[in-house]
């Protein structure tokens, strides 16, 4: 479970910054409501709300607390797969912006 989690934070992370940044500079819209509400609010809450989920993951890893119910498992590695396809997606626009 580690491992997901470190895997699920870091895609987090990177899921936050490509959107800022795409966002930012009107390259991208966001799909997830809340999230399109949280950047619209204000984009630092909109990037310290992604860093704050990251860090939480993170804490149940260094604090040793990681949950076990099979439910969390599944949960955990259904939003990794989801998470590297946004991260992929991103990545094409990214590719496509800058034509590499």
């Amino acid at each position: 479970m580690k491992k997901v989690f470190s895997y699920l934070a870091l895609l987090n992370l990177f899921d936050g910054a490509f959107t800022f940044f795409g966002l930012h500079f009107s390259l991208i819209e966001e799909s997830n409501p809340f999230m399109d509400a949280l950047y619209k609010y204000n984009p630092l809450c909109f990037l310290a709300y992604k860093i704050i989920l990251s860090c939480i993951l993170f804490a149940f890893i260094i604090l040793k607390k990681m949950p076990l119910s099979n439910s969390i498992k599944y949960l955990a590695v259904g939003a990794s797969l989801l998470y590297t396809f946004v991260c992929l997606y991103h990545g094409v626009w990214i590719l496509q912006i800058f034509q590499f």
